[in-house]
């Protein structure tokens, strides 16, 4: 059974810096060269004092960790019992209230007299698979509190950071939150983010809020290793252009530029390549493209808007975050090693198998990406995660080559070895610490809700590095 396992390697092998091996993309080395002591300047700044909303299991709290801004967490709300429990257990020292947020007051928040606001309010009512309730849906109602509150404050926060599902920026929700912001006089700034954006293999898709309460614009941008910039992947509704996504500007990306059988399609005014897009500021588009009627910028060609796009980022200054992107990982990297007892806890069922096996998906430890492990996960099938293949010798098409149910389709399902993966492991993809742990009296079936409410804590340690910086070079 031992040679079906993976191996836990999970390596924190940090970049020392960024590499490129076309030759015409040389200058990138020169434009994000740091020295360690820029690192450095992330310790010796001001200590920030940070509220946690909807808390949870602590994934806010170890992005900040991650992020190596000094801050100090002066409370954690949240009204979720078990998420507290499991939060406690780590953090035995914060400030941790369980309680409905609407019942924080104006005398708490002076108080607690924060620099940052962290914020992850219920997904449902925006998830595509739910009612899409919206500002009506009460799980709501806390948020858009805090919404009201904000302009009540005598001292407003410094930096705000709202994370949330894709489909939050198509909200109510998110155009109130969007007005209150400009009338407080904070500037802000809109991602699409998932970690496999950074190197890290789990896609998980979300909608990300910055804010500066600074008259300033923010300032530089980030490197990903897969050769896009994080500036790529924001999102604007207004005065927007569409950018391709998935060329990918470093290495090997003039070999796809000629590619010219690569799929291309329109919608509305997006321009997709591939399966996706993203949305970038119109003052990222060239001032000499001609704009529909939309404001959209129109069609042009690949190669002319590539070039241009490199000729422009020459000057652009990026922020170093070699600790935080990876190069393309595997799975493996990510693996419990597991005892046999432990494995065999994990194997799916055969009833599972033969009944929902053809919907799942099928991954191997030397694959490089897993699906969005959401809180059904071990219990539902589809669409809930990803499954681990542990027998690499055998295909998932000749195991499920068969319609019919029978013992020889059953002996070959048994041969994929298929397992669930485990809590601990989707918390490495989440890039929660080893010494991050649930209590012994939270199951296994509540810790899966509880990380599939969580979220991943270097793409946001990435977020706040970002906006801190963009504040400090003002």
């Amino acid at each position: 059974m031992n040679d079906r396992r993976g191996v836990f390697k999970l390596q924190h092998k940090y970049l020392d810096q960024y590499t490129c091996v076309n030759a015409q993309f040389n200058w990138f080395l020169a434009s994000i060269r740091y020295s360690k002591n820029n690192m450095a300047a992330y310790n010796s700044q001001k200590t920030y004092k940070v509220i946690e909303f909807y808390s949870g299991v602590g994934g806010m709290h170890y992005a900040l960790l991650l992020s190596k801004i000094s801050c100090e967490v002066v409370a954690a709300v949240d009204i979720n019992e078990v998420a507290n429990k499991v939060y406690r257990y780590n953090f035995p020292d914060i400030n941790l209230l369980q309680r409905n947020i609407q019942s924080v007051t104006l005398k708490d928040f002076s108080q607690w007299n924060a620099d940052i606001f962290l914020m992850s309010p219920p997904c449902q009512p925006f998830t595509r698979v739910g009612l899409k309730g919206d500002k009506n849906d009460p799980r709501t109602s806390s948020f858009l509190y805090l919404l009201q509150t904000l302009p009540k404050l005598s001292k407003k926060p410094k930096y705000l950071l709202v994370e949330n599902v894709k489909g939050f920026e198509t909200s109510d929700t998110r155009n109130e939150l969007v007005d209150t912001l400009k009338k407080c006089n904070y500037k802000y700034k809109e991602f699409l983010l998932s970690p496999k954006d950074l190197g890290i293999p789990n896609q998980r898709l979300r909608y990300f809020l910055i804010a500066k309460l600074d008259s300033s614009n923010f300032h530089g941008d980030i490197q990903f290793n897969n050769g896009d910039t994080l500036l790529m992947h924001e999102i604007s509704s207004e005065d927007s252009c569409h950018h391709r996504h998935g060329i990918g500007f470093a290495a090997g990306c003039m070999d796809r530029m000629k590619d010219s059988d690569e799929t291309t399609s329109k919608i509305g005014d997006s321009t997709i390549i591939g399966d996706s897009f993203h949305i970038i500021n119109d003052s990222n588009c060239r001032n000499d493209i001609a704009h529909s009627d939309t404001g959209h910028c129109q069609e042009i060609d690949l190669v002319e808007e590539i070039q241009y796009f490199l000729q422009n980022q020459k000057d652009k200054s990026f922020i170093h975050m070699s600790d935080l992107l990876f190069g393309s990982r595997s799975i493996k990297d990510y693996l419990e090693n597991l005892s046999d007892v432990e494995f065999g806890d994990y194997l799916v069922p055969e009833k599972i198998l033969v009944r929902f096996g053809k919907v799942m998906d099928i991954v191997r430890d030397s694959d490089e990406r897993t699906c969005c492990f959401t809180k059904a996960y071990g219990h539902y099938v589809e669409g809930t995660g990803s499954f681990l293949q542990t027998n690499p010798s055998v295909t998932k098409h000749w195991a499920f080559e068969h319609q019919e149910e029978n013992e020889q389709t059953i002996s070959r399902l048994r041969q994929l070895c298929l397992r669930y993966f485990t809590p601990r492991e989707i918390t490495n993809f989440h890039h929660f610490p080893h010494d991050f742990t649930f209590p012994s009296d939270v199951s296994r079936k509540q810790q899966y809700r509880l990380l599939g409410n969580s979220l991943n804590a270097c793409v946001v340690a990435v977020l706040l590095r970002y906006i801190v910086h963009s504040q400090n070079t003002t």
